[in-house]
């Protein structure tokens, strides 16, 4: 019988086993964006910038339209996680979003999962 990863963990080798490559960015945050009008889902996945800062990341992959299979996998993992392993302190809800272009509001929700570049904590 094989074990299921907790959700937190499971997100994490999602992420691993795609980004494998030696010069493969570290991702740090993932970014489940869901629009309020169409109920369509939007995947952003973001890397720490060199300068070690937390708050300064960069974009290093967004789902298309159509999302794929690993879109799709990672999505049911960020919902897993945001339902059953929610960190107060790593984690975010984005109750609205701005458009970095226009800076007018995307008409967006969203849910953060942050420092999954750090080591993984007991149990998750």
């Amino acid at each position: 019988m094989t074990t299921a990863l907790a959700p937190t963990a499971r997100l994490r080798a999602l992420l691993a086993e795609k980004f494998a490559d030696a010069d493969a960015p570290t991702i740090s945050t993932a970014l489940l964006l869901l629009h309020i009008r169409t109920g369509k889902e939007e995947l952003r996945l973001y890397a720490r910038h060199e300068d070690g800062d937390p708050g300064h990341e960069i974009c290093v992959w967004k789902s298309e339209d159509d999302h794929g299979p690993f879109a799709l996998d990672l999505i049911e993992a960020i919902h897993s996680h945001r339902l059953r392993d929610w960190r107060p302190n790593a984690d975010a809800f984005l109750l609205g979003t701005l458009s970095t272009t226009t800076n007018r509001p995307t008409n967006q929700i969203g849910w953060a999962i942050g420092d999954l570049d750090k080591e993984a904590e007991a149990g998750a």
